[in-house]
């Protein structure tokens, strides 16, 4: 499908299509960025689970006890500048100036292509996580997401009517950090090359988290107990994440930070974090999106199913009626 101009509130650097809330110089900033040896960067296309798997990176390293966690541990991505209208974006700084001074072990979240990243991420073998999500899924979740956001006037950047507009671009790459299928295949194509990356599929976390948990805490050099694991699960339910969030908003509440991120709490109460609960099947029944009909999606699900692209060796999931790629490290 045929890219378009790229849509409002976006701008294209170093061969990327960032959002507005990504400026230039946050992405310059990443090159003398100083990592450390302990930090671990979680990397993935929005709206694949990434809070989900964040709490989850964040309590193995501190041995599932929620108690440790503070709001630090929520900050959104290290390009990014935490406002949800464009006329802020440049009076505010950036994450990758306030995770300077967050305590160590750091998870630091970007949306970014391994391209736009600097080498030392690989040289300095930092341990990378990837999560990968079912693009059907992403795409409802994504255009659910915009609605959270204003233009420079104050108006939402995305209204029900939309949909279809956004669904084409969607599929064109014609959106934030490109198309799916190209930030998926970037990361797929360093396989082989550097040894500290991991892939964790959204739907593997879903059907067993116990060995997600397991995985990750390896790759990262923890070691968990059951103890701990089931500690893990117990802490990164929806009702659990909620009680979190509401703490660690009470201590963000006495820094003078950027902005109160309500939007996550919405996530935690219905939108994203639905999927927890619902699988493919339920989620054309109980999952809406403004005034979208029901047509819609079921057209959308039947649009991207059968085309999903063959690379990677993906393998067809019975359940769900799609393909989702099974990465081998």
């Amino acid at each position: 499908m045929e890219k378009r101009n790229p849509p409002k509130r976006t701008h294209f650097y170093k061969g990327t299509l960032l959002p507005y809330h990504v400026t230039t110089a946050a992405v310059d900033a990443l090159e003398n960025f100083e990592f450390r040896k302990d930090d671990v960067l979680l990397t993935g296309y929005g709206k694949s689970g990434t809070h989900w798997i964040n709490e989850v990176i964040h309590l193995i390293l501190r041995d599932g006890d929620p108690s440790k966690l503070d709001h630090r541990h929520r900050r959104d991505c290290i390009e990014l500048t935490e406002v949800t209208d464009l006329a802020t974006v440049h009076k505010l700084r950036p994450n990758i100036e306030i995770v300077k001074t967050d305590p160590s072990p750091r998870v630091l979240k970007t949306h970014l292509r391994p391209s736009v990243l600097p080498k030392k991420i690989w040289t300095n073998k930092i341990p990378v996580i990837y999560i990968l999500r079912n693009p059907k899924d992403v795409f409802l979740s994504l255009f659910d997401f915009m609605r959270y956001f204003t233009d420079e006037n104050g108006d939402p950047c995305t209204e029900p009517e939309d949909f279809e507009e956004v669904f084409q671009d969607f599929v064109a790459g014609n959106v934030p950090y490109d198309g799916w299928c190209e930030h998926v295949t970037s990361y797929e194509s360093l396989i082989g090359k550097v040894d500290n990356i991991l892939f964790v599929t959204y739907e593997s976390m879903k059907k067993d988290l116990p060995a997600v948990i397991k995985s990750i805490a390896k790759h990262v050099g923890h070691n968990v107990n059951d103890e701990v694991i089931n500690k893990i699960v117990a802490n990164t339910t929806i009702e659990a994440m909620q009680r979190n969030y509401v703490k660690a908003m009470a201590t963000r509440k006495q820094e003078k930070l950027n902005v109160e991120p309500t939007h996550l709490l919405a996530f935690l109460q219905k939108g994203e974090f639905l999927f927890l609960l619902l699988g493919a099947k339920m989620l054309v029944l109980s999952y809406t999106i403004g005034n979208v009909t029901l047509k819609k999606v079921i057209s959308l699900l039947t649009f991207l199913s059968p085309k999903w692209p063959r690379r990677m060796g993906a393998k067809s999931n019975k359940e769900n009626k799609s393909r989702i790629c099974i990465f081998h490290h």
